[in-house]
């Protein structure tokens, strides 16, 4: 391992007088180009004509893989070659600029800097800017393959002096956690206690503690044990869910590259029958400041195996066994900030033991998975349930037909899968396509069915205002009782330029900007198109090979602002009589 920099970190031997005479970069660098110095911008004819906007993944694990080579000689800050000089590669600069008078050979790496060759000035090697530009005065030369993107490097140094993915910044839903790590021979251990990461008028605010112990430095196998206890704040009054909750899971990972995983868990937790309308985090928010719980729930305890496999970067495959006692909880009465009503009622579920073989598949090219601009999102799941002693909530027939006493077994599918793409550089594109719903089998229990409506992905339309519930039907839970659903959402963005975050003296307020991750807006345009229905013969049903009439789909269109972690948007419904609805959100629409 070599380093150079400020302090002057390495440097090879039998060239110390020319590498010591590289420390007067910074003087070099801040000298101001007089009249007669032309320099001239090197245009590759290799380069995208979006790589100056969009920095593949694949860059990025490449200038990590070439920075943190032991063989390579690393700089930190400008670095100044002056005339006469020489340097053999591999050379990386990160977080500077270097300029080139003399002679480098060998490959060189500019991290968040430019690459500028003087007259007489020479590389001989290919060359890999990124986060810069590279400018050449007249006389000087480049041998080499040259490669060139803009976008900066989301990178930091650790504390061994390499390079590493810059960690994003600590969310609301992660700031009330703590952890304490220490290591026993040859395992590690990870004390933790945070919140569950969510609030709901179940079991109020979920507190998670206990450890995970790690077994390292074995090279094809690592080991993994988590123990938690989860204490549900808000006390049951009726002996319907139990007093606290659990999760032990035993997991290892075989491989150089830990691709294969393979591990069993036993567990009791309060699950949401729907991942939408908001993400966990936002959902909590909602119902801790407004009294809003635009989720519903069950309690499922039991126990698992399962199995995933990474194929690379991008791919996953994974599949699980689970057998579970699924029952019904109540609403519980927590704390409300701002309303002190009445919850809204938990609907039930379907009780009884459920055994469920899940199979499922990830897709993921984004270029960033805070802020992406580049590539696709995709999930799937297959799940096949089955139960010999459930016992059915009576619905109406219109939703479905009565289930007799016996075997009980359904089928069901989920797919979300998520595209995005650069217009130009201020400019970016994405569309995603959800669908979830019954694909064969007996109907599905309460707790697998579907619904659609606001804040997303309709913000425009109320919270569920496609539950499949006939107008006979009157239950307060308003529970979602579709089979299946269907929505599409097209978004374009444009970045605006207004000088945020603000510099603030107070710690307080800079500290809230960077928990908010506020940066300067996003213009938001928008738009989304979805239908959620039941399946089958009769009355109000869609047949099982056909999807509803597009006329029969809600619509809607809107404007926002996103500020990072924090965003409003209005949206318009396309149906008569309908007002303009205000969303707030905490993440990215998707």
């Amino acid at each position: 391992m070599r380093q150079r920099g400020r302090g002057a970190e390495g440097k090879r031997g039998g060239r110390g007088a020319a590498g010591l005479t590289a420390l007067t970069a910074l003087l070099a660098l801040t000298v101001p180009l007089g009249a007669q110095d032309t320099v001239q911008r090197i245009r590759p004819e290799a380069i995208r004509a979006d790589s100056a906007a969009i920095l593949p993944d694949a860059v990025v694990q490449e200038v990590i893989a070439a920075y943190n080579d032991s063989l390579t000689t690393r700089v930190i800050g400008p670095f100044h070659l002056p005339p006469g000089a020489r340097l053999e590669g591999p050379v990386a600069v990160f977080g500077g600029s270097i300029r080139v008078g003399g002679e480098l050979t060998g490959r060189l790496i500019v991290i968040n800097g430019y690459l500028i060759l003087d007259s007489g000035g020479v590389v001989r090697g290919d060359v890999l800017v990124v986060g810069g530009q590279v400018l050449r005065r007249p006389g000087a030369r480049l041998e080499g393959q040259l490669r060139e993107y803009r976008a900066r490097a989301q990178l930091v140094r650790t504390g061994a002096g390499l390079l590493a993915p810059r960690p994003p910044p600590r969310s609301l839903t992660d700031l009330a956690s703590a952890r304490r790590s220490f290591t026993t021979g040859r395992f590690r251990t990870t004390l933790s206690i945070e919140s569950g990461q969510t609030y709901n008028r179940v079991v109020g605010l979920p507190i998670v503690l206990g450890p995970t112990i790690t077994r390292e430095g074995l090279p094809n196998v690592e080991g993994r044990m988590d123990l938690r206890a989860t204490i549900w704040t808000a006390p049951d009054r009726t002996d319907r869910r139990a007093d606290f909750g659990y999760a032990a899971r035993l997991e290892f990972k075989f491989g150089e590259a830990r691709k294969l995983t393979v591990g069993a868990a036993g567990s009791r937790q309060i699950l949401p029958i729907e991942p939408e309308p908001l993400s966990a985090g936002e959902a909590g928010w909602a119902a801790f400041l407004l009294q809003r719980d635009y989720r519903d729930y069950y309690q499922a305890e039991g126990v698992e195996g399962y199995a995933s496999y990474r194929f690379g970067p991008g791919l996953a495959l994974h599949g699980s066994l689970r057998r579970d006692y699924e029952r019904s909880v109540p609403a519980a009465d927590p704390l409300s900030v701002f309303r002190n009503q009445s919850w809204r009622p938990n609907p039930l579920v379907d009780d009884g033991h459920y055994v469920s073989l899940r199979f499922g598949f990830q897709v993921d090219t984004r270029n960033d998975p805070e802020n992406p601009a580049a590539g696709w999102l995709v999930h799937g799941i297959w799940e096949r349930s089955r139960s010999t002693d459930a016992l059915p909530i009576s619905l109406p027939p219109e939703v479905r037909e009565p289930i007799g006493t016996g075997p009980y077994a359904s089928t069901r599918v989920r797919l979300d899968a998520r595209r995005y793409d650069r217009l130009n550089p201020s400019v970016r594109i994405g569309l995603r396509v959800v669908a979830a719903g019954w694909i064969g089998g007996d109907p599905l229990p309460l707790q697998r069915r579907v619904s659609l409506g606001g804040p997303d992905p309709l913000p425009g339309y109320e919270f569920r205002s496609q539950n499949c519930a006939p107008p006979s039907f009157a239950e307060p839970g308003n529970p979602a009782l579709c089979d299946r659903m269907l929505a599409a959402q097209l978004e374009i963005r444009t970045r605006t330029r207004i000088g945020l975050p603000i510099a603030f003296t107070n710690p307080y307020l800079s500290g809230a900007q960077r928990v908010l991750g506020i940066r300067d807006p996003d213009v938001v345009v928008f738009g989304g198109v979805g239908k959620a229905w039941v399946t089958g013969d009769g009355p109000g049903r869609v047949p099982n090979n056909r999807i509803p009439v597009f006329s029969e789909w809600e619509k809607d269109f809107g404007l926002g602002l996103d500020f990072g972690r924090l965003a409003f948007y209005i949206a318009q419904p396309v149906a008569r009589g309908r007002p303009l609805t205000f969303t707030a959100r905490l993440q990215q629409r998707f």
